[in-house]
């Protein structure tokens, strides 16, 4: 644990915030510890993590190195080293910076200080997260929240989403010290913040994604910001069969559908799943197709040599000045003259939606989220203003997923497709015909039906598919039942990885319509 150091400090050290962060023990109830139910403990590089439930809430404890004076003060002078003395080049490496000084430390102090533990602080507090880099770096954390100075940092635990958000001991105690936190996160997503800019979304170096506020521009609790995490290696098709997201038959119904160019709407709240099903619905796609996908924050990942991501650009302007700013409106209508075989969009929410629809009606395959609880609250948006999408499109809707993050009693919360709709007919005044082909048993946690002949006899699309490529309903059966079979197989011989997945998926295409 580091202390803050009494001597004199450099003016330039505190104007970089770089200051001696410190574990603050006391800032989680001490009965957590003595009186609490320990959940798991577990290492995250030198430091420990425990999480403990008391009470009915969850607490998220770090325990990180603690230093000896002697340690901080060799702390303090490779901080000296790095800031002053080191001589950094556009190309060169800053953790070879690093290891120098601690080079030259571990010759002047010699076996008095511990040059793991310094290392440690040093790429924490020089290239790391500073205080946040523990909760950075644990896997099994979804969403970070800071809400203000003064209030504990709380953190989203896949292992324990029924305690909702754990309190960590973490806790920024003056507004400097957070306002710097903020400053270093804009940096990391290459983002512009101020009072005259306080809002700031974008994408730090790992792919999680930010969502910051500044002083008290727009919060009476002054700074905060929220960071989604998100996995070095996205879940598969595979994996969400294995959790019981959805079942083989479900997926083996959308890869038809969308290898012969149908469309899916992902429709849920936020963190129901929407994200993950699309990038492991578009992953199946042929390997040899163009895929064109779209959205404001990059999120995606696709196996394909053939994908094309594009990102939309928001900028910084005066009143009165001219916008460079490139929308996901402006993205979709590129993608059109982009001769792609599917087009993607992270999220459907304003004037896009109207040109993503138009892709549709040309014979683009598509798919995409869309913030919503059913099809009556998305057929609502989508034809209302700003999105005013002519009802007469909605048809051209393949199916509609609809997920959930749900809670069930004396159980772990569980993501799940509730239900799979397709769009028969639309009219005005908004009357909407669909049908309902796959729903979700909450007593029983299964998706019905289970069989590919009943299947085929209720999906309206389906049918229409076969019309399309000429099959009868046997064939359209034994394909459902084939990609089923081999979905099923991957998730029984536990082959669910990224790369198992997307090489099983490339030779089924080769074993199926021969060399790619």
């Amino acid at each position: 644990m580091l202390r803050r150091r009494k001597r004199f400090e450099h003016p330039l050290l505190r104007r970089l915030g770089i200051e001696l962060k410190r574990l603050h023990r006391g800032l989680a109830p001490q009965h957590v510890i003595e009186g609490g139910a320990l959940l798991k403990r577990y290492s995250v590089g030198l430091a420990t993590v425990y999480v403990y439930e008391y009470e009915g809430r969850g607490y998220y404890v770090v325990e990180e190195p603690e230093l000896s004076e002697v340690e901080q003060e060799a702390y303090y002078q490779a901080l000296e080293l790095l800031y002053f003395s080191a001589k950094f080049r556009p190309e060169s490496d800053p953790r070879e910076a690093i290891e120098s000084a601690l080079h030259v430390l571990s010759k002047r102090f010699g076996k008095s200080i511990n040059i793991e533990n310094l290392r440690y602080y040093l790429y924490r507090d020089a290239l790391g997260y500073r205080v946040l880099d523990v909760i950075m770096r644990d896997p099994l954390i979804e969403d970070i929240s800071v809400e203000g100075v003064d209030r504990p940092v709380r953190v989203f635990h896949r292992d324990f989403s029924y305690l909702d958000w754990l309190v960590t001991n973490i806790v920024f105690r003056d507004e400097s010290e957070l306002d710097s936190i903020a400053a270093l996160l804009a940096h990391k997503a290459r983002r512009h913040v101020s009072t005259a800019f306080p809002i700031v979304e974008g994408t730090l170096p790992e792919k999680h994604r930010l969502a910051l506020t500044y002083s008290y521009e727009v919060s009476p609790f002054g700074t905060g910001f929220t960071i989604r995490k998100f996995r070095e290696e996205p879940l598969t098709i595979a994996h969400l069969i294995k959790f019981g997201t959805i079942s083989p038959l479900m997926a083996s119904y959308w890869w038809l559908l969308l290898e012969f160019k149908g469309s899916v709407f992902i429709v849920g709240a936020m963190a129901s799943g929407k994200t993950t099903l699309l990038n492991a619905l578009l992953s199946m796609l042929p390997p040899n197709w163009k895929i064109v996908t779209i959205e404001d924050v990059p999120e995606l990942r696709l196996p394909h040599v053939g994908w094309r991501p594009l990102v939309a650009r928001h900028v910084y302007r005066v009143e009165g000045s001219r916008s460079m700013e490139i929308t996901l409106f402006d993205l979709v209508k590129l993608a059109l003259r982009e001769r792609a075989d599917f087009i993607a969009v992270g999220e459907i929410r304003g004037e896009e939606a109207y040109v993503f629809m138009q892709a549709l009606a040309t014979g683009h395959g598509g798919a995409c989220t869309f913030h919503g609880d059913s099809v009556e609250s998305m057929v609502m948006r989508l034809t209302t203003p700003p999105i005013n999408v002519p009802i007469g499109f909605l048809p051209l809707i393949s199916s509609v997923a609809i997920t959930r993050y749900i809670k069930i009693p004396n159980r772990k919360p569980v993501r799940r497709v509730v239900a799979v709709h397709e769009i028969i007919d639309a009219r005005e005044p908004r009357e909407v015909e669909y049908l309902t082909v796959f729903r979700w048993d909450i007593e029983e946690d299964k998706h019905y039906p289970q069989d590919a002949e009943e299947l085929v006899k209720s999906s309206y699309k389906l049918r229409k598919l076969s019309e399309i490529v000429g099959w009868d309903s046997t064939t359209l059966v034994r394909e459902l039942e084939e990609r089923a079979a081999l979905l099923s197989r991957l998730v029984a011989e536990n082959k669910i990885s990224y790369s198992d997945v997307s090489r099983e998926i490339l030779l089924f295409y080769r074993r199926k319509y021969g060399k790619l």
